[in-house]
């Protein structure tokens, strides 16, 4: 290891490289190495100086291709469970950095670098998931950050850290030099060596040096202990046995968690395309004359001069509200904006509602301030009752920016919201869905106006002991241009994009199917889903009692005891012990990952055994033991929050809890779904579109035996496996229907012959030959696919039936990976797109009840669910199919599965 030649960074430019900053560590090392700075209006600035001296060395030296920064959150998570002392021995960052690691944060995004930060996890854990994914794409990866922690990723070739201070390289030999181990045994040696700055305690008298020989004599901790006898040191010895404990809670407690869910879109870690004008703000106002010079671009205009700001008005008394509603009450538009300390709409208190009834008008009607000299202000009767009957106004257009959360957030406190016209959010998504929707940062661009973010009007730091603040919890002064600015911006916007959504000709979409579905999408979400805890609680018991079955059967398979959950011990026991051939290798050593294990399932009982006790302890922590906390405990429903302006192809989205990922072909999804019911007296009824995409293929493409085949009622993948295989109808295996549905289905993603390949489990030259030849019989497929993507190169966008747009600039990028994605992209999403629009359609019909007593709870891909009456289901039935199948007409026909029951899965 000592001969290998030093490490060194990818070559400048290479396409295939990540680079990660690690935004935390580089803004500390910065506000200790830079003297103290400030502008000329007193704010400090060393940090972010420094932190940006980095970033510009960064980007000229290497050019990066994919960039990313990662921060970490507040909170410790799962580490202050595994020990409540886990950091607490940090002192409070210093005022003057918290405060500069927003702007540091605004400069980023001016970059338009996607910054990455979870609630629960800490920057190395979303490091250690991003270089994951990017290892699966095929990249490099470079986390610029000094943490030792972060050193267990290294690869060689493939991972390495970067001190971008010093430009140290770390890759293996450097990670050897330092800790003695290579680094996938440098978690053991942090383990036993332990970290006073993290308040991990370690074992007493095993410094790095003794670790490292420990590790490298018996390779693991779990070695060291399993051999304590052998060590000659008593004291050593003794120390070891004592501590042992402690020694695993640290080797917890240093794991990077890898698995963290964390969006991974190598279109938006793309470098380049700067907010020029929000950076040259930025750098003015922080007075970074240096790099205001290498912004050059003097030919440019310059940035429109922020609006003056309108009339502001708190309002504190029932005169001054009385007064504010009889000027409105003349106005035929007002933008509402509900304010509450968090953005759970079904559960948040409501601290003050901001109305702006014209540009240069907005008031704030402060509610629930709760600091210890707040005045008093007006009683919520008094509010409901002057204020609610303009809200309830439909001859007043309504316009807001997520207007679905204040309505939701009012109803809770008596006031009803109607005449919803323009939402700001919805339009920015429609005008670009792959654009961040932020109301401060449309404002700035689209609206002119100074904005003030949410942390610099609540205080970021607290005392310790004391509850983190909240807008609850600053004076009413300071809120009051906060609020009203939210209101303003909202009317300032709804002309503009007004006009920009007709010029673009998605205004029919926004007025006649998004907002009519934020209507649907509120009333939902108010309304919520029953779900009774009792059967996921016997789940619970089973799972746990299957959970111990399976690991008693995968102990006699291995021949002795091991931990499942240990890759290492697995790795150990199916390829040294066992003999079973490795298929997969990782930066540690053979893989154990679920497609490791799926390729030698058949040669031995284990990796099976070994795969059911995942998939089974993945549903119990995921649904299982979390849905129940997720019941709201006044109305003992799950509320969860419908999201419009989220995927980019116009599918609604859920979360807390994202009910759209509940399994639906696993017995334990049927369970699951069992717990979903419906109140006494009535049931739930599920329609589902069946196929939807591929019939609106069928549709676009005009392509004849697919109309056909879809005309007659045949089985489509009946009739795919004939035409691709030559047999006919009756010589049609399960398995030839089986692969024809994954073609069926693939050439609407875009699958290659790679992916294909894969999932079939064919080699790769095999399912070339399955796509050409499934491409030569649907040759109406293979056109409409060759002339959507002419068309999308031409306009570097797509449009569904519904005209919803999506933009694609990579379709002209020199980068070979990112122009084959917008490619795909380009194909599937008037497929998918379209089967978006038609369910949106199909739940704004809809949303009249068909029978009395019913009403929509879920939405699951292409699938509603409803409440409705026992005496009315067979009526409803038949309605919902008629009118879900006659939304809109196709060339072939959409069908609907209707079925009913007490539950959810009974109705599926």
């Amino acid at each position: 290891m000592a001969s290998q030649a030093p490490s060194t960074l990818p070559v400048a430019g290479s396409d295939d490289v990540l680079w990660l900053i690690d935004l935390s560590n580089y803004l500390f090392r910065a506000y200790h190495a830079m003297p103290p700075l400030t502008n000329g209006a007193g704010e400090p600035t060393n940090a972010t100086l420094g932190t940006l001296n980095m970033l510009n060395r960064m980007i000229e030296d290497n050019h990066p291709h994919y960039l990313g920064v990662v921060m970490d959150s507040k909170s410790r998570g799962a580490r202050r469970e595994i020990d409540p002392n886990y950091k607490a021995n940090r002192p409070p960052a210093p005022r003057d950095l918290v405060q500069q690691l927003e702007r540091t944060r605004e400069i980023f995004e001016a970059y338009r670098v996607p910054i990455f930060k979870q609630e629960g996890y800490e920057a190395d854990d979303l490091i250690a998931a991003l270089t994951k994914r990017a290892l699966a794409k095929g990249l490099r990866v470079v986390v610029a950050s000094t943490d030792k922690d972060l050193m267990q990723l290294v690869v060689p070739g493939r991972v390495m850290c970067w001190d971008a201070m010093r430009n140290n390289v770390y890759g293996e030999p450097e990670v050897v030099k330092k800790f003695g181990v290579p680094p996938n045994r440098v978690r053991h040696v942090l383990a036993l060596m332990g970290d006073s700055s993290d308040n991990i305690p370690g074992v007493p008298g095993v410094g790095p040096k003794t670790a490292a020989k420990l590790i490298d004599q018996y390779d693991t901790i779990d070695g060291v202990f399993t051999h304590l006898e052998d060590i000659k040191r008593p004291k050593l010895r003794h120390n070891l046995g004592e501590h042992e404990d402690a020694a695993r809670r640290a080797f917890e407690l240093v794991r990077l968690r890898e698995d963290v869910q964390v969006s991974f879109d190598l279109e938006a870690l793309t470098y380049g395309n700067a907010d020029v004008p929000k950076l040259r703000a930025l750098f003015t106002e922080l007075e970074f004359t240096r790099f205001l010079a290498m912004l050059g671009d003097s030919h440019s205009p310059p940035p429109p001069e922020p609006l003056a700001t309108a009339t502001y008005l708190a309002i504190s008394d029932s005169e001054q509200l009385r007064s504010f509603v009889e000027h409105v009450g003349r106005s035929d538009t007002l933008a509402v904006v509900a304010l509450g300390p968090d953005d759970d709409a079904m559960s948040t208190p409501l601290t003050g509602i901001a109305l702006a009834s014209s540009p240069e008008r907005a008031a704030y009607v402060p509610l629930g301030h709760r600091y210890l000299t707040a005045p008093t202000q007006l009683p919520l009767a008094e509010v409901v009752a002057q204020l609610g009957p303009l809200l309830a106004d439909e001859s007043i257009a309504k316009v807001g920016h997520d207007l679905k959360f204040t309505t939701v957030v009012l109803a809770r406190h008596g006031l009803q919201l109607r005449g919803a016209r323009s939402d700001s959010m919805l339009a920015s998504y429609l005008l670009d869905p792959g654009s961040t929707h932020r109301l401060g940062t449309i404002a700035e661009r689209d609206a002119h106006m100074r904005w003030t973010s949410i942390d610099q009007v609540v205080p970021k730091t607290r005392k310790r002991g004391t509850p983190k603040a909240t807008i609850e919890d600053v004076e009413i002064e300071r809120v009051t241009p906060y609020a009203c600015a939210h209101a303003e911006a909202a009317f300032r916007l709804a002309d503009h994009y007004g006009s920009m959504l007709a010029s673009h000709d998605l205004n029919k979409l926004h007025d006649e199917l998004e907002i009519p579905l934020l209507d649907v999408l509120t009333t939902m979400e108010q309304v919520g889903v029953l779900v009774d805890t009792q059967p996921l609680a016997i789940l619970e018991r089973e799972m746990v009692s299957d959970l111990a079955r399976i690991e008693k059967q995968a102990f006699e398979a291995a021949g002795r005891e091991l931990n499942l959950a240990s890759p290492k011990q697995l790795e150990q026991i199916l390829f040294d012990e066992l003999g079973l051939k490795s298929t997969k290798k990782t930066r540690t050593g053979r893989s154990t990952d679920h497609e490791a294990l799926e390729a030698i399932a058949d040669d031995h009982p284990l990796p099976k055994l070994v795969l059911e006790h995942r998939a089974v302890a993945k549903l119990k922590g995921t649904y299982v033991d979390a849905l129940p906390r997720l019941v709201n405990a006044e109305t003992g429903r799950i509320h969860t929050r419908w999201d419009q302006a989220v995927a980019a192809t116009g599918r609604i989205s859920s979360k807390d809890p994202n009910l759209q990922n509940i399994p639906v072909r696993s017995s334990y999804g049927k369970r699951i779904r069992d717990a979903f019911v419906a109140p006494p007296g009535k049931q739930l009824l599920s329609a589902d579109y069946s196929q939807i995409e591929l019939r609106v293929l069928a549709h676009l493409s005009h392509d004849r035996k697919l109309v056909e085949a879809f005309n007659s009622g045949q089985d489509v993948h009946i009739r795919t496996a004939m035409e691709v295989f030559g047999v006919a109808h009756d010589e049609v295996t399960p398995e030839m229907r089986a692969q024809s549905k994954t073609v069926n289905f693939g050439v609407i993603y875009g699958m290659g012959p790679v992916a294909l390949g894969k999932r079939l489990g064919i080699p790769r030259s095999e399912a070339k030959t399955f796509i050409d030849a499934y491409f030569d019989k649907y040759d109406g497929v293979r056109t409409f696919m060759a002339e959507t993507l002419a068309q999308a190169q031409r306009s570097k966008s797509v449009r569904t039936l519904m005209g919803r747009r999506r933009m694609l600039s990579d379709l002209h990028s020199s980068n070979r990976a990112k122009r084959a994605y917008a490619e795909r992209i380009a194909q599937n999403t008037p497929i998918q797109g379209s089967a978006a629009d038609l369910l949106k359609l199909a739940m704004v019909k809809l949303a009249t009840p068909v029978v009395e007593g019913a009403r929509m709870v879920l939405t699951v891909h292409d699938e509603l669910v409803f409440e409705v009456p026992d005496e009315h289901i067979v009526e409803a039935t038949e309605k919902t199919r008629a009118a879900m199948e006659g939304v809109f007409p196709l060339d072939v026909p959409l069908v609907v599965d209707v079925g009913s029951g007490p539950n959810w899965a009974a109705a599926h």
